[in-house]
């Protein structure tokens, strides 16, 4: 058996396992645009056993805003094992010797790292397991909500646009030296809205003639899903508000931190098993990360 990175070509067994293991297809177009099309590197490792790719472990980089500089993040994605190899959990089995691969090249403890901020939401089941192996450890609960009902003051407007260019002006303004946050300018927000299968709006929340905010809404899920906010975090709250008046009720994935960025929305809290995990073996740890990163649906592999 080799452990490798990736090779061209590879997704074609790359796919074969995820549909053998999930049960599911994943379209070549997904999987470009999961892991080529962002431009920042396939960040993917597999095992091979004479011939046949039977474990993946991949990571969806994105550039990050790490407390003011700029670095690489990644959400782990797509980790699996084809069923057949027994042993997928011990020490010394191929999902640890993946997973141990993976980090040691591209974010050893010592050395130039490729991907200085890995993270990831995994299923509760692996979560566990890969807790018990001391791989990763847990950040925070994620926070799911409903967000039910809004309304919009006399001052304040929300419309459907089409133009992205507002982005980098927002995306500067919710720069923030004292968090970590996944950039948000016009390319990323450009690279999201390309997403295969999915259907985007994307709206601008202002006051008078004042752009504050943009919100990505992915409308072919139950209920709705917003993806993404572009702008001061200190405007959250009243954007959803008008966003709900205007859509009806869609969810949103937040920080348990942010809980008072959104207080006073009329919301209900889904009950949710995930969390967010850090890479226990190199960092940054959970202590380093708690409290301070913001993420959404968008920070997410797909």
């Amino acid at each position: 058996m080799e452990i490798r990175p990736y090779r061209e070509g590879d997704e074609e067994g790359i796919r074969e396992l995820f549909h053998k293991v999930f049960n599911k297809e994943m379209s070549q177009e997904l999987w470009r645009w999961k892991y080529k099309a962002h431009g920042l590197g396939t960040m993917v490792f597999v095992a091979e056993d004479k011939g046949k790719i039977i474990a993946h472990y991949g990571g969806v980089p994105r550039r990050c805003l790490y407390f003011g500089r700029e670095v690489i993040s990644a959400v782990i994605s797509d980790s699996m094992v084809d069923p057949s190899y027994r042993g997928f959990f011990k020490k010394e089995g191929v999902f640890a010797k993946l997973v141990k691969e993976y980090i040691t090249h591209y974010a050893p403890l010592e050395g130039k790292r490729i991907i200085h901020f890995g993270y990831g939401f995994p299923m509760e089941r692996a979560r566990l397991l890969a807790l018990r192996l001391g791989i990763y450890e847990d950040v925070e609960p994620v926070k799911e909500l409903v967000v039910k009902g809004g309304n919009r003051k006399f001052y304040e407007r929300l419309e459907e646009v089409k133009d992205i260019s507002l982005a980098n002006f927002l995306w500067h303004q919710m720069k923030n030296r004292e968090l970590i946050i996944n950039f948000r300018d016009g390319k990323t927000l450009e690279w999201r809205l390309s997403m295969p299968d999915a259907h985007f709006s994307l709206f601008m929340y202002g006051s008078l003639f004042t752009p504050k905010a943009l919100l990505l809404l992915r409308k072919d899920t139950d209920p709705p899903r917003l993806y993404d906010y572009v702008g001061k975090l200190k405007y959250l709250s009243r954007a959803l508000s008008c966003l709900a008046k205007h859509t009806g009720p869609f969810s949103v994935r937040l920080p348990s931190w942010t809980a008072p960025l959104v207080k006073g929305l009329d919301v209900e809290e889904i009950p949710s098993e995930t969390y967010l995990v850090a890479n226990a073996l190199t960092g940054p740890r959970a202590w380093e990360v708690r409290g301070k990163f913001f993420y959404m649906h968008a920070d997410e592999d797909t």
